[in-house]
């Protein structure tokens, strides 16, 4: 694949998977197989520095980043198999994000090229009741 930025990769269930970022075109989720990679997910990415995998306790996310739009929060779905849009954040071209775990707590750093560094903290709400 043409002009890749940047690879990530992470694992479910034992599968490794690749993120390719593309700042013109459309950056990939990718599967290997065995003997080589296969593409499983295309995700628009015009502007995008930044497509990076990272785990929060059972949760697997990607998350990508872009000059022109919100970033995106991608969460993984174990029975499609792939990345679906989890949420949106506002953070002027990103270039990196970094978990940082601090007293059972887990936060998002994100380093900003135009702007300033956001800190997320990753919180599940019981929505049941």
């Amino acid at each position: 694949m043409e002009d890749v930025y940047a690879v990530k990769h992470f694992t479910v269930k034992s599968e490794l998977y690749i993120c390719l970022t593309r700042f013109i075109g459309d950056s990939k989720v990718m599967k290997w197989d065995g003997s080589m990679f296969s593409e499983i997910q295309t995700m628009a990415s015009r502007g995008s520095m930044v497509f990076q995998p990272f785990s929060i306790a059972n949760w697997q996310y990607a998350i990508l980043g872009s000059d022109y739009a919100f970033t995106r929060v991608y969460r993984w779905d174990a029975k499609k198999r792939q990345f679906i849009q989890f949420q949106e954040l506002n953070i002027q071209a990103p270039r990196a994000f970094s978990l940082v775990f601090i007293d059972n707590r887990e936060f998002l750093l994100g380093s900003s090229f135009k702007g300033q560094t956001r800190i997320y903290e990753h919180l599940v709400l019981d929505l049941s009741s």
